[in-house]
């Protein structure tokens, strides 16, 4: 059984500003507090997987602000365009999603289906979608399908900026699969 205080370790690129590394460090701690980062940071150094959080600087014109590399186990954050808390513990529990997936099962990254099933997951799981996050771009809809709806926009997007799965086609039949 996983301790409750198992904590991940952070690392820090050379490239940020002292303010940047403090305010990384400060939500990565606000994180670590969180509930579903506990779970997970916990299941993980259960499987024996633990993982590396590090925060680095991103440039201004980066298609992401985090990201899980399965070759590395490693979680890497944009410090310097991350700055509300919330949306901090969303994006680092949608990489640990990642994480966990990875750890769990027989992923192969280049199986579009395999990694739509995690993008699916990561963002049903990470709060990104639900409704007090989106609670303004809901109004008037139908708000369980509405949620519904964002996991599987969310899921094509990604899905779309890696490299295998490209083609909306392909993204699309690999969430329909999934």
């Amino acid at each position: 059984r996983a301790s409750a205080t198992v904590m991940m370790e952070m690392k820090c690129d050379s490239n940020l500003s002292t303010w940047e590394f403090e305010a990384c460090k400060f939500l990565s701690h606000q994180a670590f507090s969180h509930w579903k980062v506990k779970v997970l940071v916990n299941a993980l150094s259960a499987m024996n997987a633990p993982v590396d959080l590090t925060c680095v600087r991103c440039p201004s014109d980066a298609r992401h602000r985090a990201g899980y590399s399965p070759r590395h186990n490693r979680i890497w954050v944009c410090a310097n365009r991350l700055w509300n808390p919330f949306e901090y513990r969303r994006v680092l529990t949608h990489e640990l999603v990642h994480a966990f997936d990875f750890a769990r099962a027989k992923i192969d990254p280049g199986n579009c289906v395999h990694m739509a099933c995690t993008e699916l997951r990561a963002w049903n799981l990470s709060g990104e979608c639900d409704l007090w996050t989106k609670w303004f771009s809901f109004l008037g809809e139908d708000m369980i399908n509405r949620k519904q709806r964002c996991v599987r926009e969310g899921a094509l997007a990604s899905l779309l900026d890696s490299d295998r799965c490209q083609d909306i086609y392909v993204a699309r039949g690999a969430i329909e699969e999934a």
